[in-house]
């Protein structure tokens, strides 16, 4: 075959392969790991090969993990991993089925000293609310309450006598006065069987929240949310362990 004519093919060759890939869509879907890291690991997040180095999660910090991630219309999986970006070790893998048409994944993930805790969200009833809460606060083995107080100073009851390093789970109807959307309630966490002896390292500050970003069921019913307490460096933190709802 001359030169000539094996340029030419070559031209024609490369000219499919690009129309081929034309032809090819890419596809985009939003992953989101919500949770908290207790320990010193600083963990690292991939998917199949991209490796995301400048979303790193530090030691005991939340884990607050989101991004778009792109691929061929034709790729049907993927795989997330989580890793001690120290020690290199694998912590946590989910395949990620991308051709099932979700346009959003979210993943809890809680890791305490090299542990992944076991996340374990209660059945759904239709005839009410299901709140979970784990309370991570090992300086102390003392019984909790958790209430709910709105701008009126009106208290709520969460749960009462919540022990720590376990799962709690309680039925939630908001009664008057915590149903508008449009209000500010604070969570308190106190030693139970009192309204100001507060909890977490006796300090009103580290023992309450806005309760605004942890999404409390208001009119609806048949809901389940699962939460992840400790005191953090500057604040009590109260992390979701479940997908955003939507507005």
């Amino acid at each position: 075959m001359s030169n000539i004519r094996l340029r030419a093919l070559l031209v024609l060759l490369m000219t499919f392969i690009s129309c081929s890939k034309e032809e090819i869509p890419t596809k985009a879907i939003n992953i989101e790991v919500w949770g908290y890291n207790v320990g010193d690991a600083e963990l690292e997040m991939s998917v199949d090969t991209t490796i995301y180095r400048n979303a790193t999660i530090k030691p005991n910090t939340t884990v607050n993990f989101g991004r778009v991630y792109t691929y061929p219309g034709i790729k049907k999986e993927a795989l997330l991993k989580i890793k001690n970006k120290t020690t290199g070790k694998d912590l946590y893998q989910q395949q990620l089925q991308l051709g099932a048409g979700e346009l959003e994944l979210f993943f809890p993930y809680v890791l305490i000293n090299g542990n992944e805790l076991k996340i374990e969200p209660a059945a759904a009833d239709p005839a009410t609310n299901k709140l979970g809460f784990y309370i991570h606060y090992p300086q102390s083995n003392e019984a909790l309450d958790i209430f709910l107080k709105n701008e009126a100073g009106q208290m709520m009851n969460i749960a009462k006598n919540v022990k720590p390093g376990a799962w709690i789970y309680t039925n939630y109807l908001p009664g008057e006065g915590f149903k508008d959307k449009s209000k500010q309630y604070v969570l308190y966490f106190t030693k139970t069987g009192t309204t100001d002896a507060w909890y977490f390292e006796d300090s009103e500050g580290k023992s309450n929240i806005d309760a605004f970003s942890l999404s409390l069921p208001k009119e609806e019913k048949g809901l389940v949310r699962t939460y992840f307490v400790t005191p953090g460096a500057a604040q009590l933190e109260v992390i979701r362990l479940f997908k955003r709802p939507k507005a």
